[in-house]
């Protein structure tokens, strides 16, 4: 069984700042404290898209883990798919999609479907569901608000921009 978090929220940045932020992945273990350690390798650049392998050490409560993933960031189309190489998932899928708004700011897509190899490992994953994707979505937010400036209407309406987007 496969664990499936999702978010979608309004940010008060630009989708190309916040495209920058996720997909600089050597830089999480400035912000978000249960990565302990990002090594990058294989980076190759070809125009818009820029693949590389990423290595994170992980440190939650108790546990300690390793693992790497392939890293696929397209900034024309303010995309970033995340795929399981080695580690103790099974299955690791990870998408991130930045959508501009008319005020400026950005509608953010997360998604993230894991499993673990151990069966408590996914106990644990499974037994803070709502709260993962949300705890890291928070992270990401709030460097965005030390390192960017605001863009965006309070006033606009969600809604309606959600369904212009299609």
């Amino acid at each position: 069984m496969t664990t499936v978090l999702t978010e979608r929220l309004r940010l008060f940045h630009e989708p190309d700042d916040l495209f920058a932020l996720v997909s600089d992945v050597r830089r999480y273990p400035d912000f978000i404290p249960q990565i302990t350690a990002m090594r990058v390798s294989n980076e190759r650049v070809d125009g818009e898209v820029t693949d590389l392998t990423a290595e994170a050490r992980v440190r939650y409560k108790f546990v300690t883990e390793r693992f790497t993933s392939q890293v696929r960031a397209d900034r024309a189309e303010r995309t970033i798919d995340v795929g399981f190489v080695a580690g103790p998932f099974r299955v690791l899928e990870n998408r991130w999609r930045f959508r501009l708004l008319s005020d400026g700011s950005s509608l953010v897509d997360f998604y993230i479907n894991a499993a673990f190899r151990n069966p408590i490992l996914q106990m644990l994953l499974d037994s803070n569901r709502d709260r993962a994707a949300q705890v890291l979505v928070n992270r990401f937010s709030a460097e965005a608000e030390r390192r960017f400036e605001t863009a965006g209407d309070p006033g606009l309406d969600l809604g309606k921009e959600i369904d212009a987007l299609g």
